[in-house]
């Protein structure tokens, strides 16, 4: 049964947009009535030859309602014929609609409505405007008027122009035996051109194992997905302009055609191998940070215990303390500093000697030194054995450092409480290099802007704001008009200085700490403008595109100047993150279309 969106029996010339249904709906309002209803003869098509191609009229013949009349245009977008044929001669969806013209004959009303179609048709959904009206025999019969709502292959394209995978259709190439020997390109996506570097108009037409080499090895793969209908998915490594990449392939068969979409994942595989060797790194540390924490917190509980049967102990503990280097402390009952070492006392540009007797409250802020006071009520009322913790501590030489601290209560040989020692060690080389690897995550690395991933979260969260605040909200896309001559001209050294040159430029014109400006991919760029209306943000734009048109980068050929393109456009109620960005990029393509060098706004 088709689906629904919507429909209006009343005021139908307000609600719609669409000029020839309300031209009809007005024009059966307006008519005089032989009986009950409109004459049939001011509707009928002969008398509407520029409505006729959309024009259906059924007429009933007992058991079904029979098409009289089935205009040409409704016959193209269906693939079929219906005139002289009954709606029940197809069922499905057509038979499923008769009740809505049964009722309107019955209620002497028109019916508009926005509904879905057939799942083969090429056409998604139909707006309809269904009339009854009235034979000069007294016979009612129904005029609908019938128009494409949504066609497949609007749908296909926009989702084809808006992955953010790269998406390829490819069909098989035969050769003698009938055996598949190779595919040929029939769809490339603009993300794939992106991925592949390459224009996805000279791919398509090409064969896979011409154009990339590398790929002959998955023929074999393709075509045992063409013959069993199982997905498959895999990795491909490959190199493009002077760079190691890696894709993920998902490939699927659809009917006689192969598709497969690519994901980049160079990137992540990195990232990956560099958070793996950080967590070994980190492991390791922590393992031995465990071990020497464990190591020190026994040989302290037994130089305590030594300390009654040899007056040597207190040497040994001395020496013990000195020779680890890490910070090492122990801490009296009453909360005054019993002992430490130097690199303990070396953190406060203190001695040993120096820091006896002194409490949490003469080293530390307030709340650090309260904080110190409840850890060391949890050691002695037993709540814990040991205590590890993480803090931050303003050093007299090295400045704030972050440490691990292993803190456990010590005991006499009666079990009797006697302290509280413990050790530090130094973490802040750790949290630096996990401060780099979060920076290279969200950073392009040759221009130093956002990278596309970090964007669109930023996107995101600012659509949310605007969503809860209704606060304005706009951003700009950029391409680089001819880009392609300059890496093709004078190399890819004069293009990467083009594009730092370009994200410069973009990083000065932008609000610091409020706007976001990243490189989109290749040389598009965007912008981020929070509380910028869609005149502020296409204002900002042509500020950045007159001062880009007055530039000269520097190249190893000598200056060189461009120009770029622009598409703006502001947050709407009905907007997600893919809308916007869709017309942006839409108006993007007006300003390349129009001739370049320009700023088009998008249409709401």
């Amino acid at each position: 049964m088709a689906v629904v969106h919507k429909e209006l029996s009343d005021s139908i010339d307000q609600l719609v947009d669409n000029p020839d249904i309300v031209g009809l709906y007005r024009d059966w309002t307006n008519a005089e009535r032989v009986g009950r209803l409109p004459a049939f003869e001011l509707f009928e098509p002969e008398r509407r030859p520029d409505l006729s191609g959309n024009l259906m009229v059924l007429e009933s013949d007992g058991a079904s309602l029979r098409y009289a009349h089935y205009g040409r245009r409704i016959a193209l977008a269906t693939g079929f014929d219906m005139t002289g044929r009954r709606t029940l001669d197809y069922g499905g969806d057509l038979e499923a609609f008769e009740p809505k013209y049964r009722a309107v004959l019955e209620s002497g009303r028109p019916l508009y409505g926005v509904g879905g179609a057939s799942p083969i048709s090429a056409v998604v959904s139909w707006e309809r405007l269904i009339l009854p009206v009235e034979r000069t025999d007294g016979t009612a019969v129904i005029v609908c008027y019938s128009v494409p709502h949504v066609r497949k292959a609007e749908i296909l394209d926009g989702l084809m122009d808006a992955s953010m995978d790269g998406i390829v259709v490819m069909e098989p190439v035969v050769g003698s035996g009938q055996t598949v020997v190779d595919f040929r390109y029939l769809m490339v996506n603009r993300r794939a051109g992106v991925m592949l570097a390459r224009d996805p108009d000279t791919l398509v037409g090409g064969l896979a194992g011409e154009v990339f080499p590398e790929a002959a090895a998955r023929i074999p793969v393709y075509r045992r997905i063409m013959e069993d209908g199982k997905p498959r998915q895999f990795e491909l490594e490959t190199r493009l302009d002077d760079e190691e990449r890696v894709f993920r392939l998902s490939a699927v068969r659809a009917g006689d055609k192969l598709v497969v979409t690519l994901s980049d994942i160079t990137e992540l595989r990195r990232m990956m191998d560099r958070l793996e060797q950080q967590q070994t790194e980190l492991q390791y540390v922590n393992d031995t940070l465990q071990e020497q924490g464990a190591n020190l917190v026994s040989l302290i509980e037994t130089t305590e215990q030594a300390r009654a049967d040899a007056l040597d102990a207190e040497r040994f503990v001395a020496d013990l303390m000195e020779a680890v280097p890490i910070p090492i402390f122990h801490w009296k009952l009453d909360g005054s500093l019993n002992r430490c070492n130097r690199h303990y006392a070396a953190i406060y540009g203190s001695s040993p000697a120096d820091m006896h007797g002194k409490r949490p409250e003469d080293l530390l802020p307030s709340p650090v030194a309260g904080f110190l006071r409840e850890q060391n009520a949890r050691l002695l009322s037993g709540q814990d054995t040991h205590q590890t913790y993480e803090g931050s501590v303003d050093t007299a030489v090295d400045g704030r450092r972050d440490f691990v601290v292993h803190r456990a209560l010590m005991r006499d040989p009666t079990g009797q409480p006697t302290g509280i020692a413990g050790a530090m060690l130094d973490v802040t080389d750790e949290h630096v290099l996990r401060g780099e690897l979060e920076l290279l995550a969200t950073t392009d690395p040759l221009t130093g802007l956002l990278n596309r991933r970090a964007f669109m979260r930023r996107l995101e969260e600012e659509r949310s704001r605007y969503l809860r605040y209704g606060r304005a909200g706009s951003t700009i896309l950029i391409d680089i008009d001819h880009f392609k001559r300059v890496n093709d001209a004078l190399g890819h050294d004069a293009g990467d200085r083009v594009l730092v040159g370009v994200a410069s430029l973009l990083r000065e014109s932008s609000r610091d700490g409020v706007d976001a400006a990243a490189r989109y991919g290749g040389e598009e760029f965007a912008i981020l403008l929070p509380d910028t209306t869609l005149e502020g943000s296409a204002q900002m734009a042509e500020r950045v595109r007159r001062r880009l048109e007055t530039l000269a980068f520097d190249t190893p050929f000598g200056p060189y100047r461009c120009t770029a393109s622009f598409g703006v456009a502001a947050f709407e109620p009905a907007d997600d993150v893919g809308t916007l960005l869709k017309r942006a990029d839409e108006a993007l393509y007006r300003s390349k279309e129009a001739g370049r060098n320009r700023v088009t706004v998008a249409c709401v």
